[in-house]
C-alpha cells in the first residue's frame, strides 16, 4: 500500500481512537447566554417541525389505526374461540 492510500485509514483510526474517552470526564460548561442560545435555536427548530410531524402523524394514522384494529380483533376472536373450544355442549 502506499502511504497516501494508507492516510485516510490512518486519521480515521486516531479518530475513532480519540472519540473513545470515558464520557464522565468530559464536562462541557455553557454560560447562561449559551444555554438561552441553545434554547431558543431549539425552539425555532421545533416551531418549524411541528407542522411537519403533525402531518406525517395525519398521513399515517389511518394506516395505524387500521393495523391496531385489525390486531385486536384477531386477538379477541383467538380468545373467543379458546373459550368456547372449553365449553362442553350436551348430546341427547
Amino acid at each position: 500500500m502506499s502511504t497516501k492510500s494508507t492516510l485516510p485509514y490512518l486519521v480515521c483510526l486516531l479518530v475513532m481512537v480519540s472519540a473513545c474517552r470515558n464520557p464522565e470526564k468530559i464536562r462541557i460548561k455553557l454560560t447562561s447566554m449559551e444555554r438561552s442560545l441553545i434554547d431558543t435555536i431549539y425552539l425555532e427548530r421545533v416551531t418549524q417541525l411541528r407542522p411537519y410531524w403533525d402531518s406525517l402523524c395525519a398521513a399515517s394514522h389511518d394506516s395505524l389505526l387500521e393495523v391496531a384494529l385489525d390486531s385486536i380483533i384477531r386477538v379477541r376472536r383467538e380468545e373467543e374461540i379458546k373459550l368456547r373450544s372449553r365449553i362442553k355442549i350436551p348430546t341427547d
